[in-house]
């Protein structure tokens, strides 16, 4: 998957916000000591953690700002999904470059912040995918919250760049 897979994405946020939240991260990572990566890692992790917060659902935090996406890119990734006419209110995300490691950590965080909204998860599936510039995996997350309704966590990883998408059941 590349940049031009998700068309006409609009990063929101402003380039001020951004570089004001880059030189924040490096007083910090130089702050923990050169010799200290898993420090380092932790601060990035606080520092996203801290611009998540829900859309659709103000119960659940998700990323949001500078990494959300809108466009027709997002009704073209949308379109590539299975059962993607189940699902509704669809919100897209996008990590790219050396952000990508940090998928696994924001993934915990977004699954973290439905089980608190009450939102737990049953059912997980993962697949490789051709996509159209490689490789992709696919991991399809469904959590039900305590009042039967659904939520949605897709997640589209790629060479350098992981896009996750969130919707709720029709």
């Amino acid at each position: 998957m590349t940049a031009m897979d998700v068309a006409n994405v609009v990063y929101a946020g402003s380039a001020r916000s951004l570089r004001a939240l880059l030189v924040v991260a490096l007083v910090g990572v130089a702050g923990v000591g050169l010799g200290s990566v898993a420090r380092a890692q932790l601060l990035v992790d606080v520092m996203v953690t801290a611009a998540i917060s829900a859309q659709f659902d103000s119960s659940v935090s998700l990323p949001h700002g500078s990494m959300r996406a809108v466009g027709d890119g997002v009704g073209a990734l949308v379109a590539r999904l299975p059962d993607a006419s189940a699902w509704t209110e669809w919100e897209a995300y996008v990590l790219s470059g050396v952000t990508v490691g940090l998928a696994p950590g924001v993934v915990h965080e977004i699954s973290t912040a439905y089980a608190v909204a009450g939102y737990f998860e049953t059912e997980r599936s993962e697949r490789a995918v051709a996509g159209p510039a490689g490789p992709e995996t696919h991991t399809r997350i469904v959590f039900v919250g305590d009042d039967g309704s659904s939520r949605l966590l897709y997640v589209i990883r790629a060479d350098r760049e992981v896009v996750w998408l969130t919707a709720k059941a029709r």
